[in-house]
């Protein structure tokens, strides 16, 4: 063994210099309370000094905390909004299409009900109905799953009424084109609900969108007694439609058979061949009617939302049909499981949260059979769709919020740079002459560091708390200091990664610059740092005045714009968007650097 390595092995197992490190740290950690205090009352002394530091870190650590989390925010918010804008949170299938002869599914409907029964008493559901409408996919919607556009919705034919005063004639009054998902057939959309339907979760929520005075949604009792359905707005305006009328005849078609094009002849199909939107594929359309119905209610339509689901179809209930018409509908596949989940236990702090949670209830239903295993089920999760969509959609936004964002967050460090400056500055002095009377490197530095961790700690904590609180100012903003109100609540939860990062980019930049600041004072000559003026740049008023005189134009012309009700002074569209997301950063980060500049008194003081 090496002399050197003896001697490193006896310095660390060395009772005395461990001794000597124990007894160091027992003393810092005595007189770190004396030092605290000393610190904070120097700070509290200083005060324009110390609120030169404090508004540089608290507004750098507003702004990007702000920035990291409104992105948590926007996509909670999205998640919440999206979830509202669908009846159904997650529907069951058949895990293969009903063929005659085959097991693993039923067309009895008191069976069927049963299952939702057993479906509610899981703690995740909380109501669940039997549907007769769009046909089942069998298989997760994805990118590239032709599956999809085999699954049809039953579509509306016509509707005949004795009263001439009514336009159910009118041309094209059953198109509807379909947004999102793959376009399989552009033709309104009819759903028969269950009974669980007209009370309950599902009840309320589709009970939301009945228009004021044009209806209410009835019990399943007065449904089926009144022989009723609901319609959607824009239908009803189209055919001059009132609640109340009665419909001689309501007749829609089921597929009977879908084949790819070319491959099914009329005589193989009962009814009329119509071709899809896409992929030309061949439907089969057999015709059902229903006789002397009323409309009970018109209803907002939704906004289209997971295409598993036939968006804004006209409603009634099943037991309106007959059994015949009831088995048909099952044995040709148009049938699933609505459900509803318990939306208070979605995890909304996050998408991935909500991911997983979801995930979990997936795995499990996939493992379920029903019917003493009679029945094998397919559980298709229309959030977790819902989900994947928004990501997509999100992904774009977050960056182009991010690319907006950038301008501001350098502003923000370039004011926290220039308040430590202004503050540092005014210690170089102080820093001389105390080496003066004998005071150390090392004592002098940790004075000036733990001082600079005191007030950049308090700014750095007060900047992220506040942003918690301004995000949802943020996200109800709808221009330059414009708000309305959110229907949801927003309690976005930024990851620890992301804090440790702020507390970087905020508390460890000031103190790596205030290192760097006074280990360039104590290596100045005494004579130097007492006497000579420091030659630093002139400040940059004019900028300063520019982006305070940008901020108080922005706001005048939002004041502008809600007095009259008009156009503001900025009358360019792009030039005013520019202001509405730049003008509140560029009042605030401009009447700050013209506050913190020093004054005339200053820069006297500073020279004496």
């Amino acid at each position: 063994m090496s002399n050197s390595e003896v001697s490193w092995l006896s310095w660390l197992f060395s009772i005395t210099v461990w001794k000597e490190r124990f007894l160091g740290l027992q003393k810092r950690i005595t007189d770190l309370p004396d030092n605290l205090r000393i610190a904070t009352l120097t700070s509290w002394r200083d005060k324009e000094r110390g609120l030169a530091v404090f508004a540089g870190v608290f507004l750098a650590s507003l702004v990007i905390t702000l920035v990291l989390i409104y992105g948590v925010g926007l996509s909670q918010a999205f998640l919440e909004e999206s979830i509202e804008q669908t009846v159904f949170d997650s529907k069951i299938e058949f895990k293969s299409a009903p063929e005659q002869g085959a097991s693993g599914w039923t067309n009895d409907t008191v069976v069927l009900q049963q299952m939702c029964d057993e479906v509610v008493l899981r703690k995740e559901f909380n109501d669940c109905t039997l549907v007769l409408g769009k046909s089942g996919l069998h298989s997760e919607i994805s990118w590239g799953n032709d599956a999809a556009f085999y699954a049809s919705p039953l579509l509306m034919e016509s509707i005949e009424s004795s009263d001439q005063d009514k336009k159910w004639d009118t041309k094209d009054l059953w198109n509807y084109e379909y947004t999102t998902g793959p376009p399989v057939i552009n033709v309104r959309a009819i759903s028969f609900l269950g009974p669980e339907a007209f009370d309950g979760v599902l009840a309320e929520r589709l009970s939301e969108n009945i228009i004021y005075e044009m209806g209410e949604w009835k019990t399943h009792e007065e449904v089926n007694n009144e022989r009723g359905i609901y319609i959607p707005l824009d239908i009803a305006s189209a055919a001059g439609a009132e609640v109340g009328d009665n419909l001689d005849t309501l007749t829609f078609t089921y597929t009977y058979e879908r084949s790819l094009p070319g491959a099914m002849e009329d005589e193989d199909c009962p009814g009329e061949i119509i071709e899809g939107q896409e992929y030309r594929l061949m439907y089969c359309q057999v015709k059902l009617s229903l006789e002397n119905v009323t409309i009970l209610g018109i209803y907002e339509p939704w906004p289209q939302g997971n295409p598993v689901l036939a968006a804004n179809p006209i409603y009634s209930t099943w037991t309106l049909l007959s059994e015949e018409q009831q088995i048909t509908l099952i044995d040709k596949d148009h049938v699933y499981l609505g459900i509803a989940v318990d939306r208070s236990l979605l995890p909304t702090a996050s998408i991935s949260a909500a991911e997983t949670w979801l995930d979990e209830i997936s795995n499990d239903m996939q493992k379920q059979t029903f019917d003493n295993g009679n029945v094998k089920i397919f559980y298709v999760d229309i959030i977790s769709g819902t989900i994947l969509w928004l990501e997509f959609v999100l992904g774009f936004v977050q960056v182009f919020d991010y690319i907006l964002m950038i301008p501001v967050v350098i502003l923000s460090l370039y004011l926290l740079i220039y308040c430590l400056e202004l503050s540092l500055e005014q210690r170089r002095r102080e820093i001389s002459i105390h080496r003066s009377i004998g005071a150390t490197a090392d004592k002098l530095k940790g004075m000036v560091l733990f001082e600079l961790f005191i007030i950049s700690s308090a700014a750095w904590v007060g900047g992220y708390i506040l942003a918690f609180f301004a995000v949802p100012i943020i996200l109800s903003s709808v221009g330059f200091m414009q708000f309305e109100s959110l229907d949801i609540d927003i309690n976005p939860v930024l990851s620890i990664g992301a804090t440790f990062f702020t507390i970087l980019a905020t508390l460890g930049l000031a103190l790596l610059f205030g290192r760097s600041r006074t280990q360039k004072f104590l290596e100045m000559e005494i004579d130097e740092g007492v006497k000579k003026t420091a030659q630093s740049g002139k400040p940059r008023t004019w900028l300063h005045v520019i982006m305070l005189f940008i901020g108080t134009l922005g706001a005048i012309d939002t004041y502008q714009e809600l007095s009259t009700g008009g156009t503001g002074i900025i009358s360019n569209w792009f030039l005013g968007g520019l202001i509405n997301i730049f003008g509140p950063f560029m009042l605030w980060i401009g009447g700050c650097l013209l506050y913190t500049s020093p004054s005339p008194r200053d820069k006297r003081q500073s020279r004496m």
